[in-house]
């Protein structure tokens, strides 16, 4: 146990005009304009022995390559390894693309946020100062489950006001030990930034954003939102700017009364940070000759689209990614290599008491719900898009219904995960959150 130190900076991180956008694949050109800003939050925590970098990102998520750079960067920068960073992000639709492969649009881009991102932690660090941490929660709703089924059973993305669905905000107070001063406030809330669609090309941190912009305005330090569990969750209601700022009043609003409200400040903490990596299980690999006509039939459909033939119910971009997949399996078949399982992780930041766990996909709120339950902890935060991209985790119940996430759902080598996996999720999340309660001591 020692001190808490905390050092918090807020940078601007906004892409140029014509950046390309993430969130939705049917977009065709760069962004046009700048609705509102986008900016990385970044917390230096140090418990005297142990230390860690905690940053909210006004982004749709982290590519895997792009953490790669990030955690080298980091490693070099700061000597802080990759289990040592937990890198948050709202999940706005309305962003630029963070990929950092070959093909990527925005490489310059994705490399000089890179270094932003360590810099504002730098410059966190040296604002260190000793300070405390209270939690709180607030009753607070901005979306709806998503998983809307039709009269002819299939599932769709809509609205379903009768499945689960986040109703509360968790607030992290962090404040100088000294004055009391507010100086980082950190809120998790289950909803997808998605209250713009894909015919938005003006960059915004969407709800999300509007949120973390009300609670600056309204208590000194900075604000960060931490994507809670919403793989089946979207913003409601949606799809204009004033929808935007309205759930970002009701949002923030709910988090500032939040931080009157906090349990007894923690000023004493012991820190621990790991990261502990796992297999989600995926489908077997299907013989080689019904692979080959996969292959064959996605070439196929792909190049139809592409001479501008319909393809019922198949867009150019799900035509790529089964193309992608169907060219993995048969790669993998020919390579001979094990694709048992779906190599993933999760982060663990604790602090005494409190812990918050990230995840790099999109999972459905359920499975956060089980975990939290079962925690050893007595605050637990559910977090995705955190330091990595893998996809949706659905429920096991889901898969024979179907739907949007279904499709979307973690794959590897181009083999989906399967219903089983959900299980696996929670159990390994619960095996890193004991080995993070056994340290805190």
């Amino acid at each position: 146990m020692g001190q808490l130190m905390v050092g918090a900076v807020r940078r601007n991180i906004t892409p140029p005009i014509g950046a390309w956008m993430a969130g939705y694949g049917g977009r065709d050109h760069g962004a046009e304009g700048v609705h509102d800003e986008l900016f990385v939050r970044a917390l230096f925590l140090s418990d005297g022995e142990s230390c860690a970098a905690l940053m909210t990102r006004d982004l749709c998520d982290t590519e895997d390559h792009e953490f790669d750079l990030l955690a080298e960067m980091f490693e070099q920068g700061m000597d802080l390894p990759r289990d040592r960073v937990f890198i948050a992000n709202t999940h706005t639709h309305s962003g630029p693309s963070t990929s950092h492969d070959d093909e990527a649009r925005n490489r310059v881009y994705v490399e000089n946020l890179a270094a932003a991102c360590v810099g504002a932690a730098e410059e966190a660090r040296s604002l260190a100062r000793p300070a405390t941490i209270a939690c709180a929660r607030r009753p607070v709703q901005c979306g709806t489950n998503r998983r809307e089924r039709r009269e002819d059973g299939t599932i769709v993305l809509g609205v379903n006001p009768e499945g689960p669905v986040d109703r509360a905000a968790d607030v992290l107070a962090f404040r100088d030990a000294e004055s009391g001063a507010p100086l980082a406030t950190l809120f998790r809330h289950g909803v997808h930034g998605v209250v713009m669609g894909s015919d938005n090309y003006h960059l915004s941190g969407d709800a999300p954003g509007a949120s973390e912009a009300f609670v600056e305005a309204n208590l000194p330090g900075v604000a960060g939102f931490l994507a809670g569990c919403s793989g089946n969750i979207n913003a409601h209601p949606r799809l204009s700017f004033d929808h935007v700022a309205m759930l970002g009043r009701r949002l923030g609003g709910a988090v500032v009364q939040g931080t009157t409200e906090t349990d007894e400040p923690r000023a004493d903490v012991k820190l621990v940070s790991l990261r502990h990596e796992f297999g989600l299980p995926v489908e077997a690999l299907p013989p080689a000759e019904e692979a080959k006509a996969a292959l064959e039939d996605a070439e196929a459909k792909l190049a139809a689209l592409e001479a501008g033939e319909p393809v019922e119910g198949l867009s150019e971009w799900h035509a790529r990614r089964n193309l992608r997949h169907a060219q993995a399996r048969m790669d993998a078949i020919d390579s001979g290599e094990d694709v048992s399982a779906r190599p993933t992780f999760v982060q663990v930041l604790a602090l005494s008491d409190i812990a918050l766990f990230g995840w790099p996909g999109e999972v459905f709120y359920e499975i956060g719900r089980q975990v939290i339950e079962r925690s050893p902890f007595a605050v637990t935060l559910d977090v995705t898009h955190v330091n990595g991209s893998i996809g949706y985790v659905p429920v096991a119940s889901a898969y024979p219904e179907g739907g949007y996430e279904i499709m979307a759902r973690a794959h590897h080598l181009g083999l989906g995960i399967v219903p089983e996996a959900e299980k696996v999720l929670v159990a390994e999340t619960l095996r890193a959150l004991a080995k993070a309660r056994e340290l805190v001591g």
